[in-house]
């Protein structure tokens, strides 16, 4: 070796070498040679060196290890062999070091060492970040796989393997995302795929190697996954798998929730149309799609009686026979305080249609008891078909006509009507007069007309009742049965209110101006009226406008208002009438079936016998009795009385033999306008006294 390097010829090489490289003798170990970088590394010069053995340069290395290591190295006559060392010098290192033995005549041993402390560390920190990496991946909650660019199976979480147990066993490396998907489908793991497999596996494997967006996927067992998917740089695929199975129960339950009724566990109206259009869905020859629209009688009463919770426990029980009464695939629905909806996939059968209504309706009729007690309710049906020709579930005018038959059955009470085309013609009809209410009220088409009510006994004319006209400029004079129900619809009755409320009150300034201030007016008072919390301060407003005394401005009631559900709600309001020095008539008695303690209750003054008593009771013995008795009951009860309705000489005679003077019909004098008031007094003076004929109990607070 040294006459090799002695010639020059390697010793270049030898010396500008990137390894450190020594040269030893082989019998002793002692360093012959030692290139630049082996000295620098040993911190010796070569004649230094040559005088050290390799254990005395390293002295770092356990040098009984390092001889026995080189002195077998030299007996069993290998030719290379390397290891990897690690010296603490000034710092740590760690070097790749070959040992070649030399031919026999060298005896020397060439050992070459390569720094590798830095491949070594930049390997450690990869082993530590993949190890890491490889934790993370598998304590991620959501599902992990990487697929490579032959969608093979790169890496996947315990997860991902979890989320699909079904195909979980061929989730090896090298596999394709195709072979694992046809596991799973042979499995029965995809709910939607099951009966479709190759149509389910083929969009899948399109959205897999397309799709950048989120697919939701359902798996047979319940569990719900969003999949979210991305190409890798290298023409891979990353996804990861995240469980929104709670995510969709939630929503379930919210979307559940917003079509329920919270009372009664029925659905609501949200969505009821297009389940009606999907119910119609293969509709056979004789079938037909029945919506039953259904409004309880009595229910506002219950609730005003009993109490809310009573009336909770009846729409709970109504609710419990509606849905007992339907069969799968059809439903039944609350849209409305007291208002339901069933609807039918039934044959085309009226007398069948029409059996199904009369037995809810009988069932309904049935006592119910709460807290000891039975409450009876009833209920009224509208009855709709579903007419596909005519676009009727499209339009939603299945619910219309439904609704409006249902209008129709409350008119009568507890029966069930069909929808018929002249209903919509009614509320078209309606729809139309409403419109020209609007604009007649702008264009101050309404007056007050006054009716005479007379002393028959006198002859004079002791007051007037109000009653409101439309002066229509196509239709002529309409009176109020005429257009009052639109009203009401539309909203419009308060305006109407008014109007006869200041009309009332200017007629009785006119007659008090003209030398009359004893004369009375009467006005008819709507159960929506008296439940305005604002009645009083309105009246009382109209009052000081027109600078007219209380007591003249007499309230009628009807008798049927005694009985209207929303009578506890509009009591007060009579109550502080009275109170103020208003008097209450009660109108058309003998028709509402009202007690007689109502009439305390409600301080009436008067009563008005209906006109069905007085026509024709000269000649009828029955109807004298049922007169009479009327008459001498508001005579016992300090009560004055008023017939309505006399046409004939007769029927005001008898009438007065009865003990009843008072009076008002066409006898003397139909309704006039405030201007034709003055001729009809030269026949029916007004008293120059004020009218006795009222009970001094209800006289009060009189300005």
């Amino acid at each position: 070796m040294q006459q090799v390097i002695g010639r020059n010829i390697l010793l270049p090489l030898f010396e500008n070498s990137g390894q450190a490289i020594m040269v030893l003798n082989s019998d002793d170990l002692h360093i012959v040679a030692a290139n630049r970088l082996a000295r620098t590394i040993l911190k010796n010069g070569m004649r230094a060196l040559q005088r050290l053995t390799l254990m005395d340069a390293v002295p770092s290395l356990p040098p009984d290890d390092v001889a026995r290591f080189l002195r077998q190295f030299i007996r069993v006559r290998r030719r290379s062999v390397r290891a990897r060392v690690g010296l603490n010098t000034d710092k740590a290192t760690i070097y790749d070091v070959d040992i070649i033995r030399m031919p026999d005549q060298e005896k020397s041993i060439v050992i070459i060492a390569q720094d590798v402390s830095a491949t070594v560390l930049a390997l450690k920190m990869a082993d530590e970040a993949e190890s890491k990496m490889a934790t993370a991946i598998n304590a991620l909650s959501d599902g992990f796989v990487l697929y490579d660019a032959d969608d093979r199976l790169v890496i996947c979480n315990q997860t991902y393997r979890t989320f699909y147990p079904e195909s979980a066993a061929a989730m090896e490396p090298g596999n394709t995302f195709e072979t694992i998907l046809r596991l799973g489908l042979q499995n029965g793991q995809y709910a939607d795929g099951i009966g479709r497999e190759e149509e389910w596996l083929a969009t899948r494997l399109k959205q897999h190697r397309s799709s950048q967006g989120v697919i939701e996927q359902k798996l047979s067992n319940g569990r719900w996954l969003r999949i979210v998917e991305r190409a890798t740089a290298d023409g891979g695929r990353v996804g990861l798998r995240v469980d929104v199975t709670q995510l969709k129960e939630q929503q379930h339950a919210l979307r559940r929730l917003a079509i329920t009724d919270e009372l009664t566990g029925l659905r609501n109206r949200r969505n009821l149309l297009e389940d009606i259009a999907l119910m119609a869905d293969g509709l056979g020859p004789h079938e037909t799609v029945v919506v039953y629209h259904l409004d309880l009688d009595r229910f506002k009463a219950i609730n005003d009686v009993y109490g809310h919770e009573a009336g909770d426990h009846v729409l709970k029980h109504c609710a419990a026979i509606l849905e007992s009464a339907v069969a799968p695939g059809e439903f039944a629905a609350r849209v409305g305080g007291d208002e339901f909806i069933i609807v039918r996939r039934m044959p085309n059968d009226r007398d069948a249609i029409t059996a199904f209504a009369d037995q809810i309706i009988d069932r309904l009729l049935k006592p119910l008891g709460y807290a000891g007690q039975f409450m009876h309710i009833g209920v009224s049906i509208g009855i709709a078909l579903l007419e596909l020709k005519s676009g009727m579930a499209a339009r939603g005018t299945v619910l219309t006509a439904a609704d409006l038959a249902l209008y129709e059955a409350k008119k009568i009470g507890g029966v069930a009507l069909f929808f018929e085309n002249t209903m919509r013609d009614q509320v078209l009809s309606a729809n139309a007069l409403a419109r020209e209410l609007q604009i007649g009220l702008e264009r101050n088409e309404f007056e007050a007309y006054f009716q005479p009510q007379v002393d028959a006994v006198a002859g004079e004319c002791v007051g007037f009742e109000a009653l409101l006209r439309w002066n229509h400029p196509r239709r002529g004079v309409m009176n109020a049965g005429q257009f009052l129900d639109v009203a009401q619809r539309a909203g419009l009755t308060d305006a109407l209110d008014t109007l006869m409320t200041d009309a009332a009150c200017h007629a009785l300034r006119w007659l008090s101006d003209q030398g009359m201030p004893h004369t009375s007016i009467s006005i008819n008072m709507s159960t929506a009226q008296l439940s305005d919390p604002r009645l009083l301060s309105r009246l009382e407003t109209a009052l000081v406008k027109f600078d007219v005394a209380r007591h003249l401005l007499r309230i009628e009631l009807l008798e049927s208002t005694l009985l209207d559900e929303r009578t506890t709600h509009f009591l007060a309001n009579v109550n502080a009438m009275v109170s103020a020095g208003f008097v209450v008539e009660l109108d058309d008695f003998g028709t509402g079936h009202a007690a007689i303690a109502a009439l305390r209750k409600f301080h009436v003054s008067q009563i008005k016998i209906d006109r069905s008593f007085v026509r024709h009771v000269d000649t009828d013995e029955d109807l004298q009795k049922l007169t009479a008795a009327i008459i001498g009951l508001a005579n016992s009860l300090d009560i004055s009385v008023l017939a309505e309705g006399v046409e004939t000489h007769e029927e005001q005679a008898r009438l007065i033999d009865m003990g009843c003077r008072l009076a008002q019909g066409w006898f003397y004098s139909k309704a006039m306008p405030l201007s034709h008031i003055k001729d009809f007094l030269t026949r029916y003076p007004v008293p120059t006294h004020f009218r006795t004929n009222v009970s001094p109990k209800s006289i009060r607070g009189v300005s």
